[in-house]
């Protein structure tokens, strides 16, 4: 049996899945072209998550304002926080988000690679000190580093 999400959104990154309960956005996977969903049990709460998810990427939405279940560990909790705080269009550093929570870069790194709601907690914004970094666990060049750099082009394209 083919897993279950609430909606399968196509991107210029790709398809992408939603799930999301009645209430609450759980996750978002940005490779769905690779796994073999199926759609089901979509609700008010998906309309709108795919709403703003096609305007982000038409360059008319800035802001998400959707209702999120961030499930992670109290320091994830804490980065992933810190993330909705940096500018649509802007980028902060490893090293500057950990100095700001006081922690290491190496932890945010990997509070950003179990980051469950990508692109909503955007994760993309956090750069390495001399380029772009890794993102969602991949540190070479491939699709997930070129992803992020497409959202961080994207994002500069309409500021």
């Amino acid at each position: 049996m083919k897993p279950l999400a609430q909606a399968l959104v196509n991107t210029p990154i790709g398809k992408i899945a939603i799930f999301n309960t009645e209430e609450k956005l759980t996750r978002i996977d940005l490779y769905a072209d690779s796994f073999p969903y199926q759609v089901a049990d979509a609700n008010v709460l998906t309309e709108e998550i795919t709403s703003q998810i096609n305007a982000y990427f038409k360059g008319q939405h800035i802001a998400f304002d959707l209702p999120l279940c961030r499930q992670g560990t109290d320091f994830q909790q804490k980065v992933w926080q810190q993330l909705q705080t940096i500018p649509y269009g802007g980028s902060l550093s490893y090293g500057e988000l950990a100095k700001k929570i006081e922690s290491s870069a190496r932890a945010i790194g990997g509070a950003c690679r179990h980051n469950p709601i990508p692109i909503v907690i955007p994760c993309h914004r956090i750069v390495a000190a001399n380029g772009i970094g890794g993102y969602s666990g991949q540190w070479r060049l491939g699709q997930k580093v070129d992803t992020k750099q497409w959202l961080l082009t994207h994002e500069k394209k309409w500021c």
